[in-house]
């Protein structure tokens, strides 16, 4: 497609999953349910509260598929849209604060992903909208005169209500946080991604437990095949979870974010992930990879991905800067 590089397109080949809606899991189909019909449910739900289908629509795609992140060209293709309304779809939502735009090293495409509290996000967001809507009003009332007194009440009513309305939001946020660390799924996710274990050995062996949560579609988009065989045996053997932590590294690298956001889903730990990236940068892990896919001589696509990981491992080294 047009704007892409050979990273993008590697990662759009290898599992062939952008097609349809959800298409890297297997769907749900009792009662002709399926993660098409919740993406079209959830663009109704927002046309009905008066908000665009279209962006109902992105952000349940973006809610539902089990990959990190998503190209507005995919999102076309998935929604079977122009590319034009996606991109006047997701500017509103970034706008909103629902979803983030996602920054791939080295590519011109604009890419898309949703947190795991996308309303938590939308909460602490909008309250921008709020503090200019509120700017505007008193700059607003600074124009009128002492005899116009009808459009002051009005005015100085919407600044006192998105004042309210903002302070308003911060105790929902605070309430929300709270309601989601009493949760039992907000339980699980700790024990995810803070292990109460002390030492690497009993770490290993709790996350080892989990490592079946990671999708083989998402670990396959993020490290494909043919690029796992050529650094699989450029790993120290005895580790547990290899290719589980091997993605999660190359997600946290390639997707800008910080190691406590790797998402609980990898069954890594971010205190394993942040460490197993630092021993294998200390033993040129990335450099000799790299050496490796170019002498296979295989995909253009793959070395092109895998220049991509290294060129980003650097960057994220101690002492690099990055």
């Amino acid at each position: 497609m047009a704007g892409d590089t050979p990273a993008s397109t590697a990662r759009d080949t290898h599992d062939g999953t952008h097609g349809t809606v959800g298409a890297a899991e297997p769907r749900g189909s009792a009662g002709g349910w399926s993660r098409e019909s919740f993406v079209e449910e959830i663009g109704l739900v927002w046309e009905g509260a008066g908000s665009s289908r279209m962006d109902g629509r992105v952000i349940a795609y973006l809610l539902i598929t089990d990959v990190p992140y998503v190209s507005s060209a995919e999102l076309a293709r998935a929604l079977q849209v122009s590319a034009g309304s996606v991109s006047l779809s997701t500017r509103r939502l970034v706008e909103a604060g629902f979803i983030r735009r996602h920054a791939v090293p080295g590519e011109r495409s604009h890419y898309f992903r949703v947190d795991d509290d996308v309303w938590g996000s939308f909460l602490a967001g909008e309250r921008r909208h709020l503090d200019r809507q509120e700017q505007l009003a008193t700059q607003a009332i600074s124009l009128l005169g002492p005899e116009e007194q009808a459009p002051r009440r009005r005015l100085t009513n919407m600044r006192d209500y998105m004042q309210w309305v903002r302070n308003s939001h911060h105790d929902l946020l605070t309430q929300w946080q709270k309601f989601r660390s009493q949760g039992p799924e907000e339980q699980d996710d700790t024990a995810a991604v803070e292990p109460k274990a002390a030492t690497p050995a009993a770490d290993e062996e709790m996350h080892g437990r989990l490592s079946a949560t990671l999708n083989p579609a998402l670990a396959r988009r993020l490290v494909p095949d043919a690029l796992w065989a050529t650094v699989e045996p450029l790993l120290p053997a005895g580790s547990a979870n290899q290719r589980a932590a091997f993605a999660a590294v190359v997600y946290v690298l390639t997707s800008g974010c910080g190691w406590q956001q790797l998402p609980a889903q990898f069954g890594i730990s971010h205190s394993t992930a942040h460490r197993r990236f630092t021993a294998w940068s200390k033993a040129d892990l990335w450099q000799r990879w790299l050496d490796a896919v170019t002498e296979a001589d295989g995909d253009a696509a793959d070395l092109a991905w895998c220049a991509v990981v290294v060129e980003t491992a650097a960057s994220r080294q101690p002492g690099s800067g990055g």
